[in-house]
């Protein structure tokens, strides 16, 4: 069973550090879209709050299954695979509100580009996919940092595909060697931040580009 993802990404440390990141610059307020935030206390009482019946928002916590000792006794447990990490689909707007009326521990993760900062986001279509590996119960899904994997040497050799049938049934991503894997593996990219990898037959796959 794989570890946790043990740190942060190093470059979302830096590019949040001392920084009021609700002053960042918004592409638009009234869009819905995946949000890159962190919960700083808690992930669950983050999980919880988005959860309300009233006030939550769509929301996805990466997890994996690691075995902890509870009570002098091994258990299976559902951990965050990155500390902190949560991403909120709602607009810009929707999320200060509830910052400010319901719970205020989760902060905006941001990058600096042409000396401003920008909100950092992920497209649906990828996180649709992400999300789907994540959540399929029928194979292994080992998780790694963009720079664990030799992510830039390896993409160029990858194939973009989208899956037909199986639990990967429309998923998009590359179908690419991983190291210390057999075979090719499907992976499923948040740049800078996580990757997912899980193995996929090769009859499932379409090349898209």
């Amino acid at each position: 069973m794989q570890k946790p993802v043990e740190a942060w990404s190093a470059a979302v440390e830096a590019a949040t550090a001392g920084k009021d990141t609700d002053m960042a610059m918004a592409q638009d307020n009234e869009q819905a879209q995946w949000h890159v935030m962190r919960a700083y206390k808690s992930e669950r009482a983050a999980e919880e709050r988005l959860c309300d019946d009233k006030y939550g928002l769509k929301h996805f916590i990466p997890k994996q299954e690691v075995i902890r000792t509870v009570n002098g006794r091994k258990r299976v447990c559902m951990v965050p695979v990155i500390h902190s990490l949560v991403f909120v689909y709602a607009s810009h707007r929707q999320i200060v509100e509830f910052k400010r009326n319901f719970y205020n521990e989760l902060q905006f993760v941001t990058w600096e580009r042409d000396g401003e900062l920008t909100y950092l986001t992920v497209p649906g279509r990828q996180m649709d996919s992400f999300i789907a590996v994540c959540r399929q119960k029928e194979r292994e899904v080992r998780f790694y940092r963009p720079g664990e994997i030799g992510m830039s040497n390896e993409l160029v050799k990858g194939k973009r595909v989208r899956v037909h049938g199986g639990p990967f049934d429309q998923v998009e991503g590359y179908f690419m060697k991983v190291e210390k894997r057999r075979g090719r593996q499907l992976v499923v990219i948040i740049p800078d931040l996580l990757v997912a990898a899980a193995e996929v037959e090769p009859e499932y796959i379409q090349i898209i580009d």
